[in-house]
């Protein structure tokens, strides 16, 4: 089955995320929705067909997951910062 965009963002609508998968040259990204603040969002692919719709999907999930512990090692590295400032002013 040749895939375009819309079959991988209604699959991804379908499962209940609002973000999309974008095209830009040379490599696909996720935007809007829940990958709007993403630090890293891209997937090194050519063409959509590099991938099958559950590979999509798979690879949207797993970027979700990785965005979420970026984000969680950054907010425990700015509480110990503030820790840090805080004892130090004591």
């Amino acid at each position: 089955m040749r895939l375009h965009l819309k079959t991988v963002n209604d699959e991804l609508a379908k499962l209940g995320h609002s973000a999309v998968l974008a095209k830009a040259d040379g490599y696909f990204y996720f935007s809007s929705g829940e990958a709007a603040d993403w630090l890293d969002r891209t997937v090194k692919v050519r063409t959509i067909n590099s991938l099958t719709l559950k590979q999509w999907v798979k690879e949207f999930r797993r970027l979700k997951e990785l965005n979420e512990r970026i984000m969680r090692t950054a907010g425990n590295l700015t509480k110990r910062r503030r820790d840090v400032e805080n004892s130090s002013k004591k």
